[in-house]
Protein backbone atom coordinates (compact mmCIF):
# COMPACT_ATOMS: atom_id res chain seq x y z
CA UNK A 1 0.00 0.00 0.00
CA UNK A 2 1.57 3.31 -1.10
CA UNK A 3 1.73 6.34 1.16
CA UNK A 4 -0.80 8.26 -0.92
CA UNK A 5 -3.52 5.73 -0.20
CA UNK A 6 -3.45 6.17 3.58
CA UNK A 7 -3.92 9.15 5.90
CA UNK A 8 -2.22 9.47 9.27
CA UNK A 9 -4.56 10.16 12.18
CA UNK A 10 -4.23 11.27 15.78
CA UNK A 11 -6.46 10.32 18.69
CA UNK A 12 -8.41 13.34 19.92
CA UNK A 13 -10.59 12.04 22.73
CA UNK A 14 -13.19 9.56 23.86
CA UNK A 15 -16.66 10.97 24.45
CA UNK A 16 -20.12 9.64 25.31
CA UNK A 17 -22.36 8.85 22.34
CA UNK A 18 -26.03 9.20 23.27
CA UNK A 19 -25.38 7.12 26.40
CA UNK A 20 -22.32 6.19 28.43
CA UNK A 21 -22.55 2.53 27.43
CA UNK A 22 -21.59 3.46 23.86
CA UNK A 23 -18.52 5.74 23.86
CA UNK A 24 -17.14 7.36 20.74
CA UNK A 25 -13.46 7.31 19.84
CA UNK A 26 -12.50 10.40 17.83
CA UNK A 27 -9.65 10.31 15.33
CA UNK A 28 -8.43 13.43 13.52
CA UNK A 29 -6.51 13.85 10.28
CA UNK A 30 -3.00 15.09 11.12
CA UNK A 31 -1.51 16.98 8.18
CA UNK A 32 -4.08 19.45 6.86
CA UNK A 33 -5.46 22.87 7.78
CA UNK A 34 -9.05 21.55 7.72
CA UNK A 35 -8.77 18.03 9.10
CA UNK A 36 -11.51 15.45 8.85
CA UNK A 37 -12.67 13.52 11.87
CA UNK A 38 -13.50 9.87 12.18
CA UNK A 39 -15.82 8.83 15.05
CA UNK A 40 -15.92 5.13 15.97
CA UNK A 41 -18.36 3.61 18.45
CA UNK A 42 -16.38 1.33 20.79
CA UNK A 43 -16.83 -0.61 24.01
CA UNK A 44 -16.54 0.75 27.55
CA UNK A 45 -13.43 -1.22 28.49
CA UNK A 46 -11.56 -0.17 25.37
CA UNK A 47 -12.68 3.45 25.79
CA UNK A 48 -11.40 3.53 29.37
CA UNK A 49 -8.08 1.98 28.32
CA UNK A 50 -7.61 4.57 25.56
CA UNK A 51 -8.61 7.52 27.73
CA UNK A 52 -6.28 6.38 30.52
CA UNK A 53 -3.38 6.43 28.09
CA UNK A 54 -4.36 9.84 26.70
CA UNK A 55 -4.43 11.18 30.26
CA UNK A 56 -1.17 9.39 31.16
CA UNK A 57 -3.10 7.83 34.04
CA UNK A 58 -1.12 4.75 35.03
CA UNK A 59 -3.14 1.99 36.71
CA UNK A 60 -1.99 0.46 39.95
CA UNK A 61 -1.45 -2.78 38.06
CA UNK A 62 -0.98 -3.22 34.29
CA UNK A 63 -4.11 -3.88 32.25
CA UNK A 64 -4.14 -6.21 29.24
CA UNK A 65 -2.81 -3.62 26.75
CA UNK A 66 0.07 -2.74 29.06
CA UNK A 67 0.90 -6.42 29.44
CA UNK A 68 0.81 -6.99 25.68
CA UNK A 69 3.11 -4.00 25.15
CA UNK A 70 5.57 -5.39 27.69
CA UNK A 71 5.52 -8.80 26.01
CA UNK A 72 6.17 -7.33 22.56
CA UNK A 73 9.02 -5.21 23.91
CA UNK A 74 10.54 -8.21 25.67
CA UNK A 75 10.39 -10.24 22.45
CA UNK A 76 11.78 -7.32 20.40
CA UNK A 77 8.68 -7.27 18.19
CA UNK A 78 7.90 -3.61 17.45
CA UNK A 79 4.49 -2.41 16.32
CA UNK A 80 5.11 -0.53 13.08
CA UNK A 81 1.63 0.86 12.45
CA UNK A 82 -2.09 0.27 12.74
CA UNK A 83 -4.46 0.75 9.84
CA UNK A 84 -8.23 1.05 9.75
CA UNK A 85 -8.72 -0.21 6.25
CA UNK A 86 -12.41 -0.84 5.53
CA UNK A 87 -15.98 -0.85 6.77
CA UNK A 88 -18.59 -3.43 5.93
CA UNK A 89 -22.18 -3.50 7.18
CA UNK A 90 -21.56 -0.59 9.56
CA UNK A 91 -18.49 -2.27 11.11
CA UNK A 92 -14.87 -1.09 10.91
CA UNK A 93 -11.93 -3.42 10.31
CA UNK A 94 -8.30 -2.79 11.22
CA UNK A 95 -4.85 -4.40 11.00
CA UNK A 96 -1.80 -4.17 13.21
CA UNK A 97 1.58 -4.41 11.45
CA UNK A 98 4.38 -5.87 13.56
CA UNK A 99 7.97 -6.67 12.66
CA UNK A 100 9.52 -9.99 13.59
CA UNK A 101 13.05 -10.93 12.58
CA UNK A 102 13.04 -8.29 9.85
CA UNK A 103 9.72 -9.44 8.39
CA UNK A 104 6.52 -7.39 8.50
CA UNK A 105 3.42 -9.29 9.52
CA UNK A 106 -0.18 -8.09 9.61
CA UNK A 107 -2.66 -9.08 12.29
CA UNK A 108 -6.42 -8.62 12.11
CA UNK A 109 -7.75 -6.41 14.91
CA UNK A 110 -10.64 -4.32 16.09
CA UNK A 111 -9.80 -0.60 15.76
CA UNK A 112 -10.07 0.07 19.50
CA UNK A 113 -7.63 -2.71 20.40
CA UNK A 114 -5.21 -1.58 17.69
CA UNK A 115 -5.36 2.06 18.80
CA UNK A 116 -5.02 1.22 22.50
CA UNK A 117 -1.86 -0.71 21.59
CA UNK A 118 -0.58 2.00 19.23
CA UNK A 119 -0.84 4.66 21.94
CA UNK A 120 1.28 2.51 24.25
CA UNK A 121 3.91 1.63 21.66
CA UNK A 122 4.14 4.95 19.82
CA UNK A 123 3.05 3.38 16.53
CA UNK A 124 1.41 5.64 13.92
CA UNK A 125 -2.31 5.27 13.22
CA UNK A 126 -3.61 5.34 9.64
CA UNK A 127 -6.92 5.22 7.82
CA UNK A 128 -7.22 4.42 4.13
CA UNK A 129 -7.91 7.56 2.12
CA UNK A 130 -10.82 5.84 0.38
CA UNK A 131 -12.49 5.09 3.71
CA UNK A 132 -11.90 8.58 5.10
CA UNK A 133 -13.33 10.12 1.92
CA UNK A 134 -16.41 7.98 2.40
CA UNK A 135 -17.16 8.40 6.09
CA UNK A 136 -14.96 11.25 7.35
CA UNK A 137 -16.73 13.99 9.30
CA UNK A 138 -15.65 17.35 7.88
CA UNK A 139 -14.91 20.47 9.89
CA UNK A 140 -17.06 23.24 8.46
CA UNK A 141 -15.76 26.62 7.39
CA UNK A 142 -15.58 28.93 10.39
CA UNK A 143 -14.90 26.15 12.87
CA UNK A 144 -11.41 26.82 14.17
CA UNK A 145 -11.10 23.91 16.56
CA UNK A 146 -11.80 20.21 16.46
CA UNK A 147 -13.86 20.51 19.64
CA UNK A 148 -16.29 22.79 17.81
CA UNK A 149 -16.89 20.14 15.18
CA UNK A 150 -17.38 17.47 17.83
CA UNK A 151 -19.88 19.71 19.62
CA UNK A 152 -21.79 20.19 16.36
CA UNK A 153 -21.81 16.44 15.86
CA UNK A 154 -23.27 16.00 19.36
CA UNK A 155 -26.12 18.35 18.50
CA UNK A 156 -26.98 16.14 15.52
CA UNK A 157 -26.97 12.87 17.48
CA UNK A 158 -30.77 12.39 17.51
CA UNK A 159 -30.68 12.35 13.70
CA UNK A 160 -28.18 9.48 13.59
CA UNK A 161 -30.81 6.82 14.20
CA UNK A 162 -32.35 7.73 10.85
CA UNK A 163 -28.98 8.19 9.14
CA UNK A 164 -27.77 4.77 10.27
CA UNK A 165 -30.63 3.10 8.38
CA UNK A 166 -29.40 4.69 5.13
CA UNK A 167 -26.04 2.94 5.26
CA UNK A 168 -22.42 3.96 5.45
CA UNK A 169 -22.27 6.00 2.23
CA UNK A 170 -25.02 8.43 3.18
CA UNK A 171 -24.73 8.53 6.95
CA UNK A 172 -21.32 10.23 7.21
CA UNK A 173 -21.70 9.48 10.87
CA UNK A 174 -20.85 6.71 13.28
CA UNK A 175 -19.69 3.29 12.23
CA UNK A 176 -19.04 0.82 14.99
CA UNK A 177 -16.39 -1.81 15.32
CA UNK A 178 -17.07 -5.50 15.73
CA UNK A 179 -19.20 -5.71 18.85
CA UNK A 180 -18.18 -7.55 22.00
CA UNK A 181 -21.75 -7.71 23.24
CA UNK A 182 -25.31 -6.98 22.15
CA UNK A 183 -25.21 -3.30 23.07
CA UNK A 184 -27.11 -1.35 20.38
CA UNK A 185 -25.27 1.24 18.33
CA UNK A 186 -27.70 4.03 19.19
CA UNK A 187 -30.14 4.69 21.99
CA UNK A 188 -32.27 7.46 23.43
CA UNK A 189 -30.20 10.47 24.59
CA UNK A 190 -29.79 11.11 28.31
CA UNK A 191 -30.80 14.49 29.67
CA UNK A 192 -27.62 15.85 31.31
CA UNK A 193 -29.71 17.58 33.98
CA UNK A 194 -31.30 14.37 35.29
CA UNK A 195 -30.12 11.81 37.86
CA UNK A 196 -29.61 9.45 34.91
CA UNK A 197 -26.59 11.51 33.88
CA UNK A 198 -25.07 11.26 37.35
CA UNK A 199 -25.73 7.52 37.27
CA UNK A 200 -23.89 7.27 33.94
CA UNK A 201 -20.90 9.14 35.38
CA UNK A 202 -20.76 6.84 38.40
CA UNK A 203 -21.01 3.78 36.16
CA UNK A 204 -18.11 5.07 34.04
CA UNK A 205 -15.98 5.60 37.17
CA UNK A 206 -16.92 2.11 38.37
CA UNK A 207 -15.82 0.65 35.02
CA UNK A 208 -12.40 2.31 35.27
CA UNK A 209 -11.99 1.27 38.92
CA UNK A 210 -12.67 -2.35 38.01
CA UNK A 211 -10.27 -2.18 35.05
CA UNK A 212 -7.55 -0.85 37.36
CA UNK A 213 -8.42 -3.46 40.00
CA UNK A 214 -9.11 -0.71 42.55
CA UNK A 215 -11.69 -2.81 44.32
CA UNK A 216 -12.16 -0.64 47.41
CA UNK A 217 -12.99 2.34 45.22
CA UNK A 218 -15.25 0.11 43.11
CA UNK A 219 -17.16 -0.98 46.22
CA UNK A 220 -17.73 2.66 47.24
CA UNK A 221 -18.98 3.49 43.75
CA UNK A 222 -21.35 0.53 43.77
CA UNK A 223 -22.79 1.80 47.05
CA UNK A 224 -23.26 5.27 45.57
CA UNK A 225 -24.95 3.80 42.49
CA UNK A 226 -27.30 1.68 44.61
CA UNK A 227 -28.17 4.71 46.78
CA UNK A 228 -28.89 6.86 43.73
CA UNK A 229 -31.05 4.16 42.12
CA UNK A 230 -33.08 3.70 45.29
CA UNK A 231 -33.48 7.47 45.66
CA UNK A 232 -34.73 7.73 42.07
CA UNK A 233 -37.31 4.98 42.60
CA UNK A 234 -38.74 6.60 45.72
Amino acid sequence: MDDGSVVEMSVVKVSPYLKIERPLLWLCEKTTSRPRLLPIAIGQFEAAAIQMQLDQDEPLRPISYDLLTSILNHLSVPVRRVLIHSARKQIYYARITIEKEGQLRELDSRPSDAIALALRTGAPIYVTRELLDLVGYEIEEGETQVEQAIARFSELEPQLVTAKKKGIASAKGVVRERPTDSTPLVAEPVDPATPADLLSQLQAKLEQAVICEEYEEAAKLRDEIELLVNRTKS
